[in-house]
């Protein structure tokens, strides 16, 4: 099913039937049939959609990646609004370099997302953004940039903070639209509290985010083979820096959920996602749970944060048998199961 946003843009297709148009981050791959032009590019920070977009549409056409190449050229680009303000201004940055002259710069996404920031967020580069389109409680607008815009460099955009994480520090990177950006979330904290020990072998942080298990697992064991997984191209990017600058031998792959890893796996450990978007959502964690098993060694321990909220106490008892509690707060449990 589409998207709002997309439906928007479906609505408004005789806007995109020529010419070579690239979308940005869209919520769904099917946009991209419904739409139905040749010269329909799609550049994607979210691996998910990628591959499904390269499946059902020509492959070639699909970019994944932290930022987009600047000699790429295009008539129309169509951003959609990402959940981070700050995420829509690094892609804007960005991709104002890809116009052709005269070329438009549509922004599109839910009302209650930050869409109606558009003008603001086009000021720097074009003297008008106007409402193209406003319906499904989403909005589309768009500007023609006719302003000079500062040559772009994604490490511009790149934030490190130092972390003091129980027996550690840390030094890790951040980008806009990252998980806890340039901060620890307590969360993560309340889980690293409670490790101690990190088996000599392959380990697995998923949903690795910035990095900040990963790094702290291959500081507490030099010894261990880390692998960190995520769906965001933005998280890989500062997971990468995260790790070198840690001085962590890491293996950094992207991947939806457990389809792109590979086992055995010494250890897991989780501070799981249960959002896409603006969405809750938990199939990647209960589709996690369900499948790690698996991928893990035997006597390979699990721990796992979440909010207390979220009842994943009966998946993993069905999954790998008894869980232990290692910490209760009011916010967030840490669990433990041994396979």
């Amino acid at each position: 099913m589409l998207s709002a946003p997309s439906q928007v843009l479906v609505r408004n297709a005789e806007q995109f039937a020529t010419g070579r148009w690239l979308l940005v981050n869209p919520l769904d791959a099917q946009v991209f049939r419904e739409l139905g032009n040749k010269q329909l590019f799609g550049y994607h920070q979210y691996f998910d959609i990628y591959q499904h977009a390269c499946q059902i549409s020509q492959s070639e056409h699909h970019y994944f990646g932290a930022e987009y190449p600047c000699e790429q050229k295009f008539d129309g680009i169509v951003i959609y609004m990402p959940k981070a303000k700050e995420q829509a201004q690094m892609l804007i940055a960005n991709l104002v370099h890809c116009l052709l002259p005269g070329g438009q710069l549509l922004l599109v996404g839910d009302n209650k997302g930050g869409v109606k920031a558009a003008p603001k967020l086009m000021a720097a580069y074009a003297e008008h953004c106007n409402k193209l389109d406003s319906a499904r409680h989403c909005a589309l607008y768009g500007a023609i940039p006719d302003k000079p815009a500062k040559a772009f460099t994604l490490s511009q955009w790149l934030k490190k903070t130092s972390l003091s994480v129980a027996t550690q520090q840390l030094t890790i990177s951040f980008l806009p639209g990252v998980f806890s950006q340039g901060e620890l979330d307590p969360a993560t904290r309340l889980l690293l509290e409670q490790i101690d020990h990190v088996p000599t072998g392959q380990v697995l942080d998923f949903g690795c985010g910035a990095g900040v298990i990963g790094c702290y697992l291959g500081k507490l064991n030099p010894q261990a083979k880390v692998l960190m997984s995520d769906v965001s191209a933005l998280a890989l990017y500062c997971a990468e820096h995260s790790a070198k600058d840690n001085g962590i031998n890491a293996q950094v792959v992207a991947s939806h959920g457990l389809a792109a890893i590979q086992g055995p796996f010494a250890a897991v450990y989780t501070n799981p996602p249960f959002h896409t978007g603006l969405q809750t959502d938990y199939q990647v964690s209960e589709d996690f749970i369900r499948r790690i098993p698996a991928m893990m060694s035997a006597k390979a321990p699990l721990y796992l944060v979440a909010n207390s909220f979220l009842k994943y106490p009966p998946l993993l008892e069905q999954s790998l048998g008894k869980v232990e509690w290692l910490a209760d707060t009011p916010k967030f449990r840490v669990y433990r199961c041994i396979k």
